[in-house]
């Protein structure tokens, strides 16, 4: 009787431990969760205010975890390239003014602002037809992204070439 409840016991302990598996550094790769970008041009800030602002929509919400980055189009006029600048970003100019554009997001929208110490409506470049592209990349690739410091945040066409963004994905938003 020793025997068979020894056997019972050596046979239930034997499947309890194989029975018992740590999968914890199984890899989960999160295939469609993708970054965005929305495009949003014809972008005037047209008062004399010193602060000016524009509000883009998200549609859908975002979650509070994602990371938004918002590009400026700055033409380079000597190679006819567009140059997509990183906000925040300011202009110091001869006559001590200065102009700087800016953003802050939440779950439902991105404001991009231009602040200057001066009246920059009189200067267009600056102020009438901007083009702004807002890339969101969603949590599970911005933890990702922060481990891996290969991407320059500031240059646009390596942000977009890591998360394989085309041109032809690029959304528009239409502001009205």
């Amino acid at each position: 009787m020793k025997k068979i409840l020894l056997l019972f016991s050596a046979v239930g302990l034997l499947s309890f431990t194989s029975s018992c598996t740590n999968d914890d550094d199984s890899y989960y790769e999160d295939s469609d969760t993708i970054a965005e970008v929305f495009e949003v041009s014809n972008v005037d800030f047209s008062t004399n205010d010193v602060v000016n602002s524009v509000v883009i929509p998200l549609n859908p919400s975002i979650y509070t975890s994602d990371m938004v980055l918002v590009y400026r189009l700055a033409p380079d006029m000597s190679t006819n390239v567009d140059v997509w600048e990183p906000l925040p970003t300011t202009y110091n100019f001869n006559d001590g003014g200065i102009l700087s554009y800016y953003f802050d997001f939440s779950i439902n929208d991105v404001v991009v602002y231009l602040e200057s110490n001066f009246d920059a409506t009189g200067d267009v470049d600056f102020t009438q037809n901007q083009v702004f592209r807002v890339l969101i990349i969603p949590a599970y690739q911005s933890a990702r992204l922060s481990a891996d410091s290969a991407v320059d945040l500031k240059d646009y066409n390596a942000v977009v070439k890591k998360y394989g963004i085309k041109e032809s994905n690029v959304k528009q938003i239409s502001l009205k």
